[in-house]
């Protein structure tokens, strides 16, 4: 409880730009909790990307197995994988 009345108390001087007020400890835990958010974050973007990529290529839509041997067999006189339309 401690840590979230440093937290709150820092994010409230951050907005008044207070920034000599907030002392070395303080900023500390604040740093703390934004990196493990952050990487929670992260995290979440990565698995919902790899979900995306799994359930597109179970659906049919993509067939990632071609990409893969595009990087093993590229030559010059290779068909194009897809047709893209232009804008």
């Amino acid at each position: 409880m401690e840590h979230l009345l440093i937290l709150l108390d820092v994010i409230k001087k951050l907005t008044t730009l207070n920034l000599s007020e907030i002392n070395q400890h303080e900023w500390r835990i604040f740093q703390a909790y934004g990196f493990f958010l952050l990487v929670v974050f992260l995290s979440l973007v990565l698995y919902s990307y790899l979900y995306h990529l799994y359930r597109a290529e179970k659906n049919g839509e993509r067939n990632y197995e071609k990409y893969a041997n595009l990087v093993l067999d590229d030559s010059i006189n290779d068909s194009v994988l897809e047709n893209k339309r232009s804008a």
